[in-house]
């Protein structure tokens, strides 16, 4: 008969999950057992007592002793942790997301919050909202830029420092903590907004009509029409961002035909700055006519271009290829610096013919409100870059009456 061991256990005593307490026949003292759920392993330590009430007792302190040595940025409690405002965050985004139409705001946030093995809260998740310092930021980003090839650009860094933020405010709202540690700063280097010259663009719409018109032309198996070439004009007279939720985002009824002068449309978009009501300019109004045309049995709620894909990601997509297919066809794939247009060049296009043919006469406040932009865009991106007007290069030149 195999003899029983002493270290074995005599009495196992479970006190609550990841915790109990056990006597072996070695020691007249009961030990804690405690299972690390980080390192996934069970630790034991002697409670040094031997009544089994007050064991237990000192378990619980053990317990909240290795707590505190394995990570005192941890949270103590559930209450004060990363995770649980993170949590919070994302239901509130998502519940804002339902009420705006914009579904694709909700998935950047969550793919920065929780990305698998390195999102915020895989990394955060069981600090303490109240310990959480801007070194601490900082070793994650350098954490991020060491998992990958190439660093992070500085305004995807930005982003990750954004989503703390917002995540410390919900704790900070809630008076868990008192102040929110800055964030480290991001040098940012603004990339040029890629454009077209007035014949470039003249060239392009020409190309795009041709080979619509010719009829000969399939870009992936999809038929170039007129109505990819309408989407250009309506493009540069609208402002509008080709994104799911602007440019392939409006349907008919978002759409409101104004025939006073000028003529234009007033559309309802709810887009990357949020709802706003937006003018076009007076050409977008026969294309739009041309589009109704196109699709003359459409619905109300159906899409003014393209509305052949119910999942919008697939128009945009499909819409820029067709459109890198007209850059190609054309020679405008990159500009004179080498960099690649896309159909985001349409919009900046039309904001720079817009204070270049104004001669300074548009109101920059009211041209970025319609845009959805801000002044400090057009003025960084925009004015900075274009050529003087003739009324500024008379003004310079000007002399006094005296």
């Amino acid at each position: 008969m195999v003899e029983e061991s002493q270290n074995s256990k005599k009495t196992i005593k479970h006190l609550r999950r990841g915790l109990s307490i056990y006597k072996t026949g070695r020691s007249p003292f009961w030990h804690a057992r405690i299972y690390d759920a980080v390192k996934k392993k069970y630790v034991v330590r002697s409670t040094k007592e031997t009544n089994r009430i007050e064991a237990a007792e000192v378990a619980e302190e053990i317990v909240e002793t290795y707590k505190k040595k394995q990570n005192s940025s941890h949270a103590v409690s559930k209450d004060r942790s990363f995770e649980r405002y993170a949590k919070m965050l994302s239901e509130i985004t998502k519940q804002k997301v339902k009420a705006s139409r914009n579904k694709y705001a909700f998935s950047d946030q969550s793919k920065i919050l929780f990305r698998e093995k390195d999102g915020l809260v895989s990394y955060f998740g069981k600090h303490d909202v109240g310990k959480i310092t801007s070194g601490m930021v900082r070793d994650y980003l350098l954490f991020l830029d060491k998992r990958r090839d190439q660093p992070l650009a500085m305004s995807t860094k930005s982003k990750q420092c954004g989503v703390i933020r917002q995540v410390l405010m919900l704790a900070l709202e809630d008076g868990v903590i008192d102040i929110i540690p800055p964030m480290p700063k991001q040098r940012t280097v603004d990339k040029p907004r890629v454009s077209f010259s007035d014949a470039e663009y003249a060239l392009l719409l020409e190309t795009a009509r041709e080979l619509a018109d010719a009829g000969e032309t399939s870009v992936r198996g999809v038929p170039v029409t007129r109505e990819h070439y309408n989407v250009i004009v309506f493009a540069v007279h609208s402002f509008l961002r080709p994104t799911e939720t602007e440019l392939f985002g409006i349907r008919h009824c978002d759409i409101e035909m104004m025939d006073t002068d000028p003529r234009h449309l007033l559309m309802t978009l709810t887009g990357k700055t949020g709802y706003r009501k937006s003018a076009t300019l007076d050409a977008a109004v026969d294309i739009y006519a041309k589009q109704r045309v196109l699709h003359c049995d459409a619905k109300p709620t159906d899409y003014v271009f393209m509305p052949e894909y119910s999942n919008r990601t697939t128009a945009v997509n499909t819409y820029r290829r067709i459109f890198n297919h007209f850059l190609q066809e054309t020679g405008l794939k990159k500009d004179k610096d080498g960099n690649d247009r896309s159909p985001y060049s349409l919009r900046h296009y039309a904001l720079q013919t817009r204070l270049v043919k104004s001669e300074g006469k548009v109101n920059i406040y009211w041209l970025a409100e319609n845009a959805g932009t801000s002044v400090d865009q057009l003025e960084r991106f925009y004015l900075k870059n274009l050529a003087p007007s003739a009324a500024k290069v008379r003004n310079i030149q000007s002399f006094g009456d005296g």
